[in-house]
């Protein structure tokens, strides 16, 4: 290697993120890209169209196309959002016009619905009038309550409210210290969490989401302690998990809690496994060995995003706060659940669909700018090295 490359190298080095894990992350993103190939085919969307338009676009509002879409749009691997988003706010009024909501039962509805909405680069408060965050968690009524679906409602709601550190209103029935609590109380003595509460036996998934929202309050003692024991019941049950799914659920968990997977040695290995259940559609498979599947394919683009963020040091997936990470809050539940009580108003103006609809996402514009920002100091370094020899002779 010449010193003019030696040079460029550490400019490259010194001024990208991605640094020395750009191996790691380009594998991630490699697996990524062959999961949106495969559900552009799986859905006849062609290679130059947007991943969120076409079928997939009918579907939002849907299990499938949504978390796909909070997925890929995380990851910043798609720009047009403007089909999408135009059809999943037909889908959000048409549902309270015709069904006075989202679901009868799920409460889990309003809570995806409200991580997309963010996804998309719109204020789920306010999607015609409709308040997505309210309706979902702390304007619940008697007869629909968080947890009649089971603690999934509860472990969703407050994923929810702490997407954007949203202020719960001081006449609100709920807390997110009784939410947290709730969780805790619903642990299991091997430490892992179902999703019925009479129902003993552990569940890996539920076991993983509930890691996912206790972690930002990982910083008070009782919430570290059953977040640590879920992780340690997640380990012992790692040789019996069967599904791409609870795999994924699982790398997810750990990423929230700021630990990267192969850095753990209870979990080293784990995103090899997760590998392992790559189909050569590009798509993943429930079981190994499976046809690719749109779920699994869609939670395992989640995992894989969320290794990529915990990599660029960036928020978990499903804090949308623009800033960089703050420190984490330590001190009593009361003071690490009040200092997420934060925000009346979203921190992320509403985008404009139509201008993205052939626009450029900003986190492709960031790496654009990078990638402009190591060329042109790889330059200017390159001619005063130039110089230097020059003066020299």
């Amino acid at each position: 290697m010449n010193r003019c490359t030696a040079l460029f190298c550490a400019v490259v080095m010194a001024v990208s993120p991605i640094g020395v894990r750009a191996e790691k992350q380009d594998k991630n993103t490699g697996y990524a890209r062959g999961i949106v190939a495969f559900e552009k085919k799986h859905n006849g969307i062609k290679d130059s169209s947007s991943l969120l338009s076409g079928d997939i676009a009918k579907d939002a509002g849907t299990d499938s196309s949504d978390w796909l879409a909070i997925a890929a749009l995380r990851y910043g691997l798609e720009d047009s959002t403007g089909e999408y988003f135009k059809a999943w706010e037909t889908y959000i009024v048409n549902s309270y016009a015709e069904n006075d909501g989202l679901d009868e039962v799920k409460a889990t509805e309003w809570h995806r619905a409200v991580l997309t909405s963010l996804a998309l680069g719109f204020d789920p408060t306010d999607i015609q009038g409709i308040d997505l965050l309210a309706d979902g968690t702390y304007e619940r009524d008697e007869k629909h309550p968080l947890d009649e679906q089971g603690l999934n409602g509860e472990i969703w709601a407050l994923i929810a409210l702490d997407s954007c550190d949203w202020k719960i209103p001081g006449d609100a029935k709920l807390s997110r210290a009784e939410l947290v609590n709730d969780i805790i109380s619903a642990q299991h003595e091997d430490g892992g969490f179902s999703l019925d509460g009479t129902v003993q036996e552990s569940d890996p998934d539920i076991t993983a989401m509930a890691v996912q929202a206790l972690a930002p309050y990982r910083g008070c003692r009782e919430v570290s302690e059953a977040a640590e024991k879920a992780l340690d019941e997640l380990a012992a049950q790692r040789g019996s998990l069967s599904s791409c799914e609870s795999v994924a659920q699982c790398v997810c968990a750990l990423c929230c809690m700021g630990i990267d997977p192969e850095k753990d040695e209870r979990f080293a290995g784990i995103t090899e496994e997760l590998y392992s259940y790559a189909c050569d559609d590009g798509g993943f498979a429930h079981e190994k060995g499976g046809a690719s599947s749109e779920v699994a394919s869609a939670q395992t683009l989640i995992a894989l995003c969320s290794l990529d963020r915990l990599e660029k040091g960036e928020r978990p997936i499903y804090d949308f706060i623009p800033e960089r990470p703050a420190p984490l809050q330590e001190g009593t539940l009361a003071e690490v659940t009040a200092a997420k009580d934060l925000n009346t108003e979203c921190p992320i103006k509403d985008a404009d669909p139509m201008t993205l609809e052939k626009g450029m996402s900003p986190v492709k514009m960031m790496v654009t700018g990078i990638t402009v920002a190591v060329v042109a100091a790889a330059f200017v370094a390159g001619g005063m090295f130039r110089k230097r020899k020059e003066i020299k002779k």
